[in-house]
């Protein structure tokens, strides 16, 4: 039989009605270009095959259906392939030895007794009268039910490749190596992005050269991998264990957790054991690794805990650290956990290292959105990518992901739609998994310093001393200059102190968290503290990042001798923890800068702790707006109210001296709402509805106020 090319869609002998088929068998359409039957090569479009006796059937069939017992690798499946090539195999005698590995199941090493030479007995029995191939894959479901995943034949004396042979008795089995099948769980059908997680495979790999060192029976080999939930812990290790084939021993919660008490202690003991009797009873060559998934459902902290199950938390925590002190040399044990503040401290203290998986950069961003529309066949520009990375703060490899699923789905029911319409649409509906597992609101802003009229002094300021340090960083390094950690902002109420600390966020592209101090005082002791924690802590997942602490002055005032009781020591414990918090800001560059932006009107009411360089660097005064930027404020009102052609802006900005910026845009409601009482027909605001407005409305500042804030700036330059 020669070599035959074919097209046949190929699926599994087993959807066959016939039961007496045998094994090994293909049967094809009856065509007239295919030569008689015989041992061939079944080769797939993957490029996979299967050992089988080729031969024609007779019916109506297009389609091939071949048997997978014998094929070229354990993942085989005909369905959804097609079968494209028999490559003919000519039999041959009985070789002297063959070599093979075995993948075998857990489910093996909860017999009684475990041996090589069981092992070897079973697998040289199923083997006999099968016909194999150098270099070929055997998997049957009665071989799972023994406990063998899969034997692979690696090396065979004197048989070429294009031959196949059936083992005897007298036939020598060397059994090279035995592995564990990795579990399901682990097993990926998505491709490995190594972006923003190089440094944490190294370490994993590193904890390989030390399990084996001549050292290692003195120092547990052990890691947790810790990272935000969707980081890809479970990707990361699923890799690790492929790349470096591990034998895997998996312990999820929901595996493990029993309802009894004392089950649950029982059911890890069993795992533990059989890891111990795999290692000594087969021997592997390659790293045996337990893996426990979300440790921290299985030892919590004191704290978290359920009072309830407490008693039962305390005993499965004891048992896990038993085992994990009792591993003999040559074991891995690694663990991972997305909320490691919430794991019992003896758990943290078992594993030696830590492997940290860090928020992905905006250039990490941009390469894994960039591979992950190349893997679904989205056309992206390099404009639209840099878009994407520099507004997904935040976000982690699940959110990608969802990004995309989402996108995929709004161009399957929005045909007109373009691909860069529909990803920017979905940025401002995607939320980041880092701002939705916390209460801390996470924002991004859409309006920049354009909404604010006028300051055009403070807008310079601000670009000099705060956005050329993001924007132009190399700069900044050549002058020695750091980023600032805070700014402070200080002037009149309603001068627009919050506006701009939300469009610096904008100009600087940051994103955006706000408090005050209602949202962090609390009847509970510790509970402020633990919000002020939790709101740096959320920054740092979505850095770049701006908080914004609106009135600081009444979330910590400045210390005095008598404060110390009641509100005041709460006040003092916030500002202890706040001192903390920006004293722990890293500003490594542009990705991770946090930048504390604070608003008072009360400025002398401010700790000295605060305003010290290093902390607020840099006191910006936010003036009451001057006749030029009232001007500026009433044109920008001009363009979303219709005013009248009489109506003369730079005569009203001359007459509203004193008047703040919220002033002004009281003025101009309520003199919509005169123009409305006047003719409810009326389109437009006219000049005599500012009169009556202006006659009757009183500036809310007073020269004294303004002259305040001048003479506390001039005291904090000299």
């Amino acid at each position: 039989m020669h070599q035959t090319q074919l097209d046949f869609p190929a699926f599994p002998l087993s959807l066959l009605d016939d039961c007496d088929l045998g094994t090994q068998k293909c049967y094809v359409p009856k065509e007239e270009d295919i030569p008689s039957t015989g041992w061939c090569r079944c080769v797939l479009s993957d490029g996979s095959f299967a050992v089988c006796w080729a031969t024609t059937r007779a019916g109506s069939e297009t389609c091939c259906f071949l048997d997978g017992m014998v094929t070229s690798t354990s993942k085989f499946s005909p369905s959804n392939q097609q079968l494209v090539l028999l490559e003919p195999l000519e039999m041959v005698s009985c070789p002297e030895r063959i070599s093979c590995v075995v993948t075998i199941t857990q489910e093996l090493l909860q017999r009684p007794q475990v041996s090589m030479e069981d092992l070897k007995d079973d697998v040289s029995v199923f083997l006999r009268h099968l016909k194999l191939t150098k270099g070929c894959c055997v998997q049957h479901k009665r071989l799972t039910q023994l406990g063998i995943a899969c034997v692979e034949i690696l090396d065979v004396p004197g048989v070429a490749v294009n031959e196949c042979f059936e083992i005897d008795r007298d036939t020598e089995l060397l059994l090279k190596d035995t592995r564990l099948a990795l579990p399901y769980s682990l097993v990926s059908t998505s491709t490995y992005l190594p972006h923003s997680f190089e440094q944490s495979i190294a370490d994993l790999e590193h904890l390989l050269v030390t399990s084996e060192s001549s050292f290692s029976h003195r120092f547990p080999t052990t890691a947790l991998v810790v990272g935000p939930v969707g980081s890809g812990k479970s990707h990361l290790l699923g890799e690790f264990l492929r790349r470096h084939t591990c034998n895997c021993f998996y312990i999820t919660a929901s595996q493990v957790l029993r309802s009894y008490p004392g089950e649950t202690e029982e059911e890890l003991r069993r795992i533990f054991q059989a890891a111990e009797i795999f290692k000594e009873q087969l021997r592997p060559l390659l790293p045996i690794v337990i893996l426990i998934e979300d440790l921290e459902l299985l030892c919590p902290s004191s704290s978290s805990a359920d009072p309830k199950n407490s008693s039962n938390s305390l005993r499965i925590s004891a048992q896990l650290y038993k085992l994990i002190d009792a591993l003999p040399q040559g074991i891995i044990c690694v663990a991972t956990s997305g909320s490691p503040d919430s794991l019992h401290e003896h758990a943290r203290r078992r594993f030696v290292r830590e492997v940290s998986i860090e928020m992905p950069s905006e250039e990490q961003r941009r390469q894994l959105v960039k591979e992950l529309c190349q893997a679904h066949e989205l056309d992206v520009s390099d404009t639209l990518l840099d878009h994407i990375a520099r507004n997904t703060q935040g976000y982690v490899m699940a959110d990608l992901n969802l990004l995309l699923r989402r996108v995929q789905q709004e161009l399957l029911t929005k045909e007109t739609s373009s691909v860069e319409q529909v990803f920017r649409q979905s940025l401002l509906q995607t939320q980041p998994s880092a701002s939705r597992g916390t209460d801390v609101r996470v924002s991004k802003m859409t309006a920049g310093f354009e909404v604010i009229g006028g300051m055009e002094s403070l807008k310079r300021t601000l670009q000099v001393s705060v956005l050329a340090g993001l924007r132009q960083s190399a700069a900044f390094a050549r002058f020695g200059l750091t980023l600032p950690k805070g700014v402070l902002l200080y002037g009149p109420p309603g001068c627009a102190k919050t506006t701009i600390a939300k469009c610096l966020a904008k100009e600087a592209n940051m994103t955006f968290i706000a408090t005050s101090a209602a949202e962090v005082y609390s009847p509970y002791v510790g509970c402020a503290e633990r919000f002020i924690s939790r709101i740096f802590d959320t920054a740092r997942k979505n850095a770049p990042c701006l908080i914004f602490l609106d009135e600081i002055d009444s979330l910590v005032g400045r210390r005095t001798v008598s404060s110390g009781g009641g509100g005041g020591q709460v006040q003092l414990r916030i500002l202890s923890t706040l001192l903390t918090e920006m004293d722990g800001i890293v500003g490594g560059g542009t990705q991770q800068h946090i930048l504390v932006v604070a608003a008072t009107n009360r400025p002398d009411m401010i700790d000295d702790a605060l305003i010290r360089p290093g902390r607020f660097d840099k006191l910006i005064h936010v003036p009451a707006p001057d006749e030029e930027s009232r001007l500026a404020l009433l044109k920008l009102h001009a363009k979303r109210m219709p005013f009248h052609r009489n109506v003369v802006l730079d005569e009203i900005a001359t007459r509203t001296d004193r008047c703040s910026g919220a002033d002004l845009c009281n003025l101009c409601n309520e003199a919509a709402i005169e123009a409305f009482q006047r003719d409810f027909e009326a389109t437009e605001i006219e000049l005599q509805d500012f009169e009556k407005v202006l006659a009757k409305q009183k500036s809310s500042l007073t020269q004294n106020q303004i002259d305040a804030y001048y003479k506390f700036a001039i005291i904090e330059l000299s």
